[in-house]
């Protein structure tokens, strides 16, 4: 991945900044990690690593292979989860409406239920993680965590692309790494 160049109006980020960005993001990948480890489970039978499904099928149904692209995991991984979540009837598989040759995934009522109820302690712990920032605070974090975000999913298919040109790996400058 080669540096993408900062624009005309703006100096190149320095080096102590980016490295405390690099530092902090990897602290928080890890703790991310934990917490979703540790967090109660509000379904007994649904590991929190399969509510990114809940989130994107709330939006539209897709197909597995299309879902698996936007959660950015692979598709056997998915397929399984999925199938673990229609077992738990939180989802349902449908024709497509496209191709009825095909199948879409969808939330069923319970699975609608299931992520209301994720989205409710979600909303009420972020409250309380950021109960003393000022609303200032947290709508501008929020608004520099969109764009980040927004930036770092336009480069991943660069970062992600084993053809790609690139020699500098996204962890190559530092000493921690972590897996998604």
């Amino acid at each position: 991945m080669s540096p993408k160049k900062s624009s005309p109006d703006r100096p190149p980020l320095d080096r102590a900044t980016a490295e405390r960005v690099s530092l902090d993001l990897v602290r928080l990948v890890k703790l991310v990690k934990v917490v979703r480890m540790r967090a109660p489970r509000i379904h007994p039978a649904i590991d929190t690593m399969a509510y990114p499904l809940l989130f994107n099928l709330a939006q539209e149904e897709l197909r597995v292979s299309a879902l698996a692209e936007r959660i950015h995991s692979d598709i056997s991984t998915t397929s399984r989860q999925v199938t673990t979540l229609v077992g738990h009837g939180l989802l349902e598989k449908v024709s497509d409406p496209e191709d009825g040759r095909a199948q879409v995934v969808r939330l069923s009522p319970d699975g609608l239920a299931l992520l209301e109820q994720v989205k409710a302690q979600r909303l009420a712990w972020f409250r309380e993680l950021l109960a003393d920032w000022t609303p200032e605070e947290a709508s501008r974090f929020a608004d520099d965590l969109e764009r980040f975000t927004a930036t770092l999913e336009a480069q991943a298919p660069t970062i992600l692309d084993p053809t790609s040109s690139s020699t500098t790996s996204p962890t190559a400058s530092s000493p921690t790494t972590t897996e998604n």
